[in-house]
């Protein structure tokens, strides 16, 4: 592909995640554009950028909050200031100073290998981790400087170099990092499968062997790991699996942040090769990388108590946001073994404040079992529909190893809606306690609630018969299913011939039972015969 034609593939200019900054922030704007521009051609300059970001958000603030005296000094200093006012969120606090200190290291020598070296290099992921917290801290400001509500803001959506042409004429003079940035481009193309034909398609993952070979030569070290990933998932064809293996070791040779040994490690569970992959993944958590902590998390924590108890230890330490969420769980198993443990209740609610201070994942989940097993873990008050739809909001996404659905189901049974919910918690709920009488009032709460539902809806699903539900419950001595079943609303519920029975409980239409009838007709006359 000639240079001209390169110029036409490539995009001259893509949106900012920071337009809404343009018109009133400009100075900000600038700063936020720039470091997204050279996230993938410079980090080094990227995080530069984002330091210069942080600073003069700092004196926006300041004299948005008229503080006296004005912020000054070194930029820990103007943080400082801001804190000290009170005026300013902790998680805000926190992401500036991340962003200041590795803006810091962004303009100093480093040792990396035995050597001292000018250049600071970042992975891809920390790198747009980094910019995620920039685009919130930006949405932070433009609510607050602006009166910009931060829920009508965009999301942030990864972004690729803006104005990627430049790095055309950078490419052939020799830059190593412009290479990379053309043969990502093509890479992404051909993982979105925006090739018109075949044909458009092998051009690309020529260009991009052509261009990431070329960036290798040039000394672009983190292009082993763009071309491996590429063969592991078979957007780039035609390498062995060894040789994909090869790629990968070089990658790792030049992995400072564990993102090179977590795709090995990927690569290997895919191919089957697990004792391998869990060292990689190993080796990557030592380095501090939040997904090989969460994958060895999610290992360990039906295995080994001792070592995933490590683990979210380490993960703490290493910012991990889930880490924190994990935490809160174990301090509130520990509460559930005395809800008046005062040092018990104590760490849990200083767990849960550090969870929610550190935007950790689904930590509202979390927050409403500890209203429901103590009213005294939070600063403020949850009625039972309140911790149920909590619950209910974040359940989708909760890592599905977690022992919590009989938890949940318990909390749910305080609640007068949510019967579609119980039903998925349902049989895990069952698996979660070994005891008996436990499980028969499972059946009885979730077989009463759905009789409930059918006075308002023709059609209830249930994973077991409600009459079923009932009598178990009742058989395994629980007292509500019985003093429902002996009732004159229970006794019409028992009788089988005026409901469905086989997982989907509702009244049956007239039409449906005259089908029934019939049926059980032709079946008499054919056993007659």
């Amino acid at each position: 592909m000639s240079v001209t034609q390169l110029k036409v593939e490539l995009p001259t200019q893509q949106s900012s995640n920071f337009g809404f900054l343009q018109n009133q922030l400009n100075e900000l704007y600038i700063q936020a554009t720039q470091a997204e521009k050279y996230a993938s051609l410079d980090s080094q300059s990227s995080l530069a950028k984002m330091r210069l970001f942080i600073e003069l958000a700092c004196h926006e603030l300041g004299k948005h909050f008229d503080l006296r005296p004005p912020v000054s000094g070194e930029l820990a200093e103007k943080i400082k200031q801001l804190e000290a006012s009170g005026h300013i969120e902790p998680w805000v606090i926190e992401s500036m100073d991340r962003l200041r200190r590795y803006g810091n290291q962004s303009v100093h020598i480093c040792q990396s290998f035995g050597h001292f070296v000018a250049q600071f290099k970042m992975s891809e992921d920390r790198i747009q981790d980094l910019l995620r917290d920039l685009h919130d801290i930006a949405k932070y400001l433009a609510d607050k400087l602006l009166n910009m509500p931060t829920h009508t803001l965009p999301e942030w959506t990864p972004n690729a170099s803006l104005e990627l042409t430049e790095t055309i004429s950078l490419a052939l003079s020799g830059d190593a990092n412009a290479s990379y940035s053309i043969a990502k481009h093509f890479l992404q193309k051909l993982r979105e499968q925006k090739f018109a034909d075949k044909d458009q398609r092998a051009s690309w993952q020529m260009d991009v062997n052509y261009w990431s070979d070329k960036a290798i030569k040039q000394g672009c070290k983190q292009t082993y790991l763009l071309k491996a990933q590429s063969y592991a998932d078979k957007v780039l064809t035609g390498a062995s699996k060894d040789e994909i293996k090869a790629l990968f070791k070089q990658a790792t040779l030049h992995d400072q942040e564990g993102e090179a040994l977590v795709k090995f490690g990927e690569y290997l569970v895919k191919v089957g090769e697990k004792r391998l992959a869990l060292e990689r993944f190993t080796q990557a958590a030592e380095k501090g990388n939040h997904k090989a902590i969460s994958y060895l998390q999610s290992v360990s924590y039906k295995t080994d108590k001792a070592i995933y108890l490590e683990l979210v230890a380490a993960g703490i330490e290493a910012g991990h946001p889930c880490s924190y969420t994990l935490d809160a769980f174990e301090k509130i198993k520990r509460v559930e073994q005395n809800p008046e443990d005062e040092l018990a209740l104590k760490a849990l609610r200083s767990a849960l404040i550090m969870a929610e201070a550190k935007k950790a994942p689904h930590i509202a989940f979390f927050q409403a079992y500890a209203s429901f097993i103590s009213e005294k873990t939070l600063n403020k008050t949850l009625n039972a529909e309140q911790r149920a739809q909590m619950m209910v909001d974040e359940f989708d996404d909760m890592p599905a190893e977690l022992d919590i659905h009989y938890r949940m189901f318990n909390v749910l049974a305080e609640s007068e809606k949510h019967l579609d919910t119980m039903n998925k918690l349902f049989d895990r709920a069952i698996q979660q306690t070994d005891d008996v009488s436990e499980h028969a009032r499972i059946k009885s709460v979730l077989a009463i609630r759905a009789v409930e539902m059918l006075k308002q809806k023709e059609l209830v699903k249930t994973p077991v018969p409600i009459t079923k539900l009932l009598e178990e419950a009742a058989n395994d001595g629980d007292a509500n299913a019985r003093s429902f079943i002996n009732s004159a609303e229970g006794k019409a519920i028992m009788k089988r011939s005026a409901y469905g029975v086989s997982g989907r409980i509702g009244r049956k239409a007239g039409a449906e039972k005259a089908k029934d009838k019939k049926k059980r007709k032709a079946a008499k006359k054919a056993r007659r015969r």
